[in-house]
């Protein structure tokens, strides 16, 4: 599968709602990945609905697909 640009932390930080701490932290844990070779550091974003889905298992299960469609515009759009 062919990967794209990844999303920037501040990116990530809007998908999450979370913080920039938070988002180094889940770097840091293992739980999200970046995409190596990639300056500024890009999170790819299989790992953010990975991560999604651990939080909010009902709701994805349901919507996954619409899901990886929105990431996928937000990674575009801003890339």
């Amino acid at each position: 599968m062919m990967k794209g640009n990844g999303l920037t932390i501040e990116q990530v930080m809007m998908c999450l709602n979370c913080s920039k701490g938070y988002v180094y932290k889940l770097l840091q844990r293992g739980e999200i990945e970046a995409i190596e070779g990639k300056w500024p550091i890009r999170i790819d974003t299989d790992t953010i609905i990975h991560k999604i889905k651990r939080l909010y298992p009902w709701i994805v299960d349901s919507c996954i697909s619409g899901l990886h469609y929105q990431l996928r515009q937000f990674e575009l759009k801003y890339s």
